[in-house]
Formats: structure tokens, sequence, C-alpha cells
């Protein structure tokens, strides 16, 4: 069992930032390790900045992701929540629009917000070789590098795309080295709130339909809410106590319209939101993930399997299947309006 000592939640104050520093600092003059186990906490993070519509390769529609950037930065300020944003700089685009959409990153920057590298273009670490992901990485790190430069010294993290971190041992160690030369930490997740599923169909719910959209948003709720309670389970499990949870997002519309509730509902159930560097100073971390997969799966799991636990996962939800349908027609809606190549002569 991993004990979490007191000064744990020290380490967690000096470098979580501001906001994160009262949230542990108010355990602390509580007296911790006592008032710690009333207390929870988690890290927001967000992927596929600076807008992720229905499909990670659809086009960055601007007034949709202004919308949602306001959206999305309202909330965290609200419930004073740091967050980590993961960008694709391939979004960005050229020319004018690339200013306008690296001018949603600065109101992140602005916010409070830490930028972090999600590759240039999403690439799937499964389908291309170490070389090319690490040019990947390098090339999505230009702009987002200059957005941060007056916050350095600064933690840089990297989260690969669907969380695919190498799917063979070979791919996995190398990229781990590359990542740890150039000063990046790779960003876990303990709770997936597998918002894209909800949100394809949440899109694209007709105006006239506003029941369906509610509907979606409070699946979505409640589906998040049960992911949530099985992490604590299992943390529990692994770890004899809670641990800080890390819950991986993305800049999206359903999260624009529906995060203020879902912050406010884990808040009821006694959840004080810190930075990424908070919630990783405790010791949970510090477990090496060795588990080699071609899948994404949180690092709950991998730790299980990194450290030969055998802890059952069969209760970890899935969306309800009404709403994995709906994603799975919107995603071969797409795929039938993608252009085909003209034929070769």
């Amino acid at each position: 069992m991993l004990m979490k000592p007191r000064n744990a939640f020290m380490l967690m104050a000096l470098a979580a930032g501001m906001a994160s520093f009262a949230a542990v600092q108010a355990i602390l003059a509580a007296g911790a390790p006592e008032a710690a186990r009333e207390s929870r906490f988690m890290a927001l993070t967000f992927d596929d900045l600076p807008y992720a519509y229905a499909a990670p390769g659809a086009a960055v529609d601007l007034a949709r992701a202004k919308r949602a950037t306001a959206a999305l930065l309202g909330t965290v300020s609200s419930h004073g929540a740091p967050a980590v944003a993961f960008v694709n700089e391939a979004k960005l685009g050229t020319g004018a629009e690339m200013k306008a959409r690296t001018a949603l990153l600065r109101r992140w920057v602005k916010a409070g917000a830490l930028l972090g590298n999600h590759t240039y273009s999403h690439a799937d670490f499964n389908a291309i070789n170490v070389p090319e992901f690490e040019a990947e990485i390098l090339k999505g790190e230009v702009v987002t590098r200059r957005l941060m430069k007056s916050r350095e010294p600064y933690q840089l993290y990297f989260r690969p795309p669907k969380t695919h971190t190498g799917d063979t041992r070979e791919k996995k160690d190398a990229i781990e080295a590359f990542l740890a030369v150039r000063g990046y930490k790779m960003a876990p997740h303990t709770i997936d709130s597998e918002d894209y599923i909800f949100n394809a169909g949440y899109v694209h719910v007709p105006g006239d339909d506003p029941a369906s959209a509610a509907r979606l948003r409070s699946s979505y709720l409640d589906f998040v809410m049960r992911a949530t309670e099985f992490a604590e389970r299992v943390s529990q499990e692994i770890f004899g106590r809670d641990i800080p949870q890390t819950i991986l997002l993305h800049a999206n519309d359903i999260n624009a319209d529906a995060l203020d509730e879902l912050l406010t509902r884990l808040e009821g159930r006694g959840y004080r939101f810190v930075s990424l560097d908070a919630a990783m100073a405790d010791p949970a971390y510090r477990i090496r993930d060795t588990f080699v997969t071609a899948f994404g799966p949180t690092w709950l799991w991998r730790w299980v399997k990194s450290e030969g636990m055998k802890i059952s996962f069969n209760d970890d939800p899935e969306p309800p299947p009404w709403v994995v349908d709906r994603f799975n027609a919107v995603e071969r809606q797409r795929l039938e309006d993608l252009p085909t190549a003209p034929p070769s002569k």
C-alpha cells in the first residue's frame, strides 16, 4: 500500500500555482492527513485545441471554436480550476486563419492554462514509426512554445493522440527517451470522459430537437460521474486511498455546454481542482507505466498491469449503446463525405 505523507500536500501546493495552492493550503490548515480524506483532488486536461469538432480531422469552424473557447474558459475560471490544454498545431492553418486560431490559444494562456503538445497533426503512433512520430512532436511545439515563453520555466507536457504510447516495447521506450531529453513529461489520465463519442451526436442534433441535445448532455454527465466513481474505487484497491484524479476532456461543444454542471457535480463529491503538476506530485504517479498496448487505456489500468496486480475492471462503465450508435452513424457519414482520389490513368 502506498501511503501519502503530510508533506506530499505541501509539494502539491508548491507546484500548483496560486489557485491550487489555496485549495491545498486549506486542507493543511484543517489538519492533514485526516482532513485530506474528506477532500479529493482532480486535474483538468483538454485535448485537440484550438477546437475539437465531431472528429479529429474535421476542419476548425472559427465561429464555433470562439464560442466553445469562451464557454470553457469562463467555466474553468468560475470554478478556479487550473488546466492543461493540448494543441494540434496543424489545426491552426496558415495566413489569416492561423492568426485567428492562434488568438484562441492566447486566450487559454491569458486565462492561466498551460499549453501542451498533442503532436502536430494528431498522428497515431500505432500507424507511424519512431522518427516520424518524433518529427510530429517537434513540429507540434513551435507555436505553443512561443506563446508560453513568458511562463518559462514551466513543465512541458506531452499527450499522444488516442493516448497511444507505443504498440511495441521498442517504440514505447524510444519515444519515452526522446521526450525525456526534450524535457517533456507524459501526461496521464485516470478518467476518460469519452466525450468525443457523445459530442459526435451532439453537434449533429437538429436545431428543432432540443430534447435530443438535452438527453445527450444528461447522459454524458451521468457517464462521467460513473467513470469517476469507478476510478475512485479502483484507486482504493490499488493504493488503499484516494489519489488525485486526472480527467481527459476535449475542447468541444458538449463540454462547452455541460462543463459547468460537470464541475459542480464533482465539487459535490468533494473534489477541488488542482494543476497537473500538483496532481502528479502524488506518489501514485511515480509508478512507471511499463505496459505495452496498441490501445489507450487509463493509467489506472496501466499501473495495474505494470505492477502485476489482479484487479477487475469489469465494472468500468461504457457509453450507452444508443450514444455509440449515434457516434458510429456520424463516423460513417464522415467517411462517405471524404473526397475520393481520381482514378489513376
